[in-house]
């Protein structure tokens, strides 16, 4: 056992709370008895979601360079499936996920129909999407700006998914979209496969950064009428005057019987 273990369990013994990481600078201190009330922190939500939900594979659409599987990893050991189409983005995603046999990694964007697209490549390759960059968008992030454009392949999850659903047809998956304004195409491929998501996590922005994309209310009535509901919501930035301009969050599927943690 490490010292940094070891400090943490007798923290754990002397407090009475189970101390958690939300990030390399800070930790908390959760009663047990009410993690409901960790609300104010996206890694304390999105742990109690997994456990709640008992969560067999995560679904990682749009994973840039690993950065999302990585903050996952933290609390979550079972496999992980990451979806990124940007060449040179999927290469560092891939040295990323070198070194977990159960993190696999797919070079593909995910839409509502195969086939493919064009996606337009920002200096940020975090803000690159199939969409183009508003006025807005290119204004307030600079690196939003594209610098080329690439082809690539365009999957519907479930035919992605199909041959381990038929192996694993009892696997309950969390969805996480974060496609730069392309999030609903990516969920409505999903197919009948929807059923068997626990949790979805959205990027939404409630002031658009590209042409085309959905309102943020319509792609809650989407996520609601596929019978999700918003667990937490949590500001990913602001503009110049404090407004938040988009929100990652987090949706769970209402299930009865789960055992409170």
């Amino acid at each position: 056992m490490t010292v940094r273990a070891t400090a943490r369990r007798l923290l754990e013994t002397v407090s009475g709370r189970r101390v958690k990481t939300i990030d390399p600078g800070a930790v908390a201190f959760i009663d047990p008895q009410k993690r409901h009330s960790d609300w104010f922190s996206y890694d304390l939500v999105l742990q109690r979601l997994l456990t709640l939900n008992r969560i067999d594979l995560v679904v990682d659409v749009g994973a840039n360079e690993g950065q999302f599987a990585r903050r996952v990893r933290r609390t979550y050991s079972g496999p992980i499936m990451s979806f990124e189409p940007v060449a040179a983005t999927f290469d560092r995603l891939s040295r990323a996920a070198a070194q977990d046999p159960h993190w696999s990694v797919h070079q593909l964007a995910l839409g509502s129909a195969d086939g493919t697209a064009e996606i337009h490549v920002a200096s940020d390759t975090s803000f690159s999407s199939l969409l183009n960059a508003n006025d807005f968008s290119r204004k307030r992030f600079r690196q939003s700006v594209v610098q080329s454009r690439q082809v690539v392949d365009v999957k519907r999850l479930d035919e992605v998914l199909e041959p381990l659903m038929a192996a694993e047809p009892d696997t309950r998956l969390f969805v996480k979209l974060d496609t730069q304004g392309y999030d609903l195409e990516a969920f409505a491929g999903l197919g009948a496969y929807v059923d068997l998501v626990m949790i979805v996590q959205s990027e939404l922005s409630l002031i658009p950064i590209y042409d085309g994309m959905p309102h943020w209310t319509h792609s809650v009535s989407v996520y609601e009428a596929a019978g999700f509901a918003v667990a937490g919501m949590f500001p990913v930035n602001h503009d110049s005057v404090g407004r938040v301009i988009e929100y990652d969050t987090l949706l769970v599927r209402a299930q009865p019987n789960i055992t409170q943690v």
